[in-house]
């Protein structure tokens, strides 16, 4: 039997499914592109959903206000962070009022999993908080009535999303989306084939509008996703080929941004790392930093981005004796083989200026019990490398990003 053949008999039956995803714009100016793209595909009816921050910093939506013209029927900035649930059914009733054909979001992850919210919402002919509810699966493994209900091709859907992204977090690569219960301080999620969006456009120019601290961080929330994408029993040669090329982009790339933000090929780096690391987004299972992140972003109010600085590293030493190769490898692609994957992590929070441990983004020790109560019960992070069932075990890595490490 040929050596190449006996190999591939090694190897587990791998199905990968793509997302709905049509094209990908990088190095391009955003409303130039934004126009081309609407009338191509003969959209008359644009609703733009822009993060507040980035509408207050500039008058930079002067450019998509002239390129989209008259097919320009209203822009909001009414999502918050993390996308509350209040918020995205204002933006809901605003995408009917205004007749709507296409989402197009300029933002992070908030505003991009609004507009995902809002296209299953119409999709479904969602009109009240409670109907959106039967579709949502909620931190503690609760399910709604309808989840898993199948739902119409994205082809068929009334609207889909043109997706400019600001930040590094990576949600325009998947169909899912993490919408804030105000009341209970948590998240739900909700998920569906064809909710990422149709189109990514990519402007360099326009991310330096982002805070430093924001588009770091933010890089640091998609090498969360390579790290864990590589750690989960869903990995496999082809998905692993672009994390570990992901994780080698930003250990090149985010240094020079920090030296020198206006580096647009260093951004334009960052961005294609980006595209990497969200391979299979939302199909690969993620781990024990994902998992607890999302509760100090709903519990804590922790920015996305700042939780992977404090909790991958954390995690990464926590699995690292069962996962020893795995370790060697992600430390390698980091540029530091003679560290553990969890020190090479550290040595470049700090050349970044990121927060390593939870005391420096803002948490409390007292909230410490809640935190391991409610991620322990979290369906991610009982999905974690190094098996997790109890709030003990999570304690253990609280503890570890509790005290964080100095490079």
């Amino acid at each position: 039997m040929p050596r190449i053949v006996a190999a591939m008999e090694q190897l587990p039956a791998v199905s990968f499914h793509y997302s709905d995803l049509e094209t990908v714009h990088s190095g391009v100016e955003y409303g130039e592109c934004l126009a081309r793209e609407l009338q191509q595909r003969n959209l008359q009816r644009a609703l733009v959903l822009v993060s507040s921050s980035l509408r207050k910093a500039s008058n930079e939506l002067e450019s998509l206000t002239r390129a989209a013209g008259d097919r320009l029927v209203a822009i909001s900035d009414a999502v918050g962070a993390h996308s509350p649930r209040p918020d995205v059914m204002q933006l809901l009733q605003l995408a009917r009022d205004t007749e709507a054909d296409v989402l197009i979001s300029i933002g992070g992850g908030s505003v991009i999993d609004a507009c995902k919210t809002v296209q299953l919402a119409l999709d479904q002919d969602v009109r009240t908080e409670e109907q959106l509810l039967a579709y949502a699966q909620a931190a503690d493994g609760s399910r709604g009535a309808r989840v898993g209900t199948v739902l119409h091709p994205a082809a068929d859907y009334p609207l889909r999303q043109i997706a400019v992204p600001t930040t590094l977090s990576g949600a325009e690569y998947s169909n899912n989306a993490g919408i804030l219960n105000p009341a209970l301080a948590a998240k739900e999620g909700y998920r569906a084939p064809g909710l990422c969006p149709q189109v990514i456009v990519y402007d360099a120019a326009l991310a330096t509008l982002t805070p430093q601290w924001l588009w770091l961080s933010t890089a640091i929330r998609s090498l969360d996703h390579a790290v864990e994408g590589l750690a989960s029993a869903d990995c496999h040669p082809y998905l692993a080929g672009h994390f570990l090329h992901a994780l080698r982009l930003f250990a090149a790339s985010l240094p020079r941004i920090k030296a020198d933000p206006e580096d647009l090929a260093a951004r334009q780096l960052n961005q294609q790392a980006v595209w990497l690391a969200c391979c299979g987004l939302g199909t690969v299972a993620h781990g024990a930093s994902h998992g607890i992140g999302y509760i100090l972003g709903s519990y804590c109010g922790v920015p996305h981005g700042l939780t992977s600085c404090v909790m991958l590293p954390a995690v990464l030493a926590w699995n690292s004796p069962i996962q020893p190769a795995l370790d060697r490898d992600i430390a390698a692609a980091l540029g530091q083989p003679d560290l553990s994957a969890s020190e090479a992590l550290y040595h470049l929070l700090a050349d970044l200026d990121l927060p390593c441990s939870l005391p420096a983004v803002g948490v409390t020790e007292t909230e410490l019990a809640e935190i391991a109560r409610r991620a322990s019960l979290h369906p991610v992070v009982r999905r974690n490398p190094r098996p997790i069932d109890s709030p003990a075990q999570v304690e253990q890595i609280l503890q570890l990003a509790w005290q964080g490490q100095a490079a």
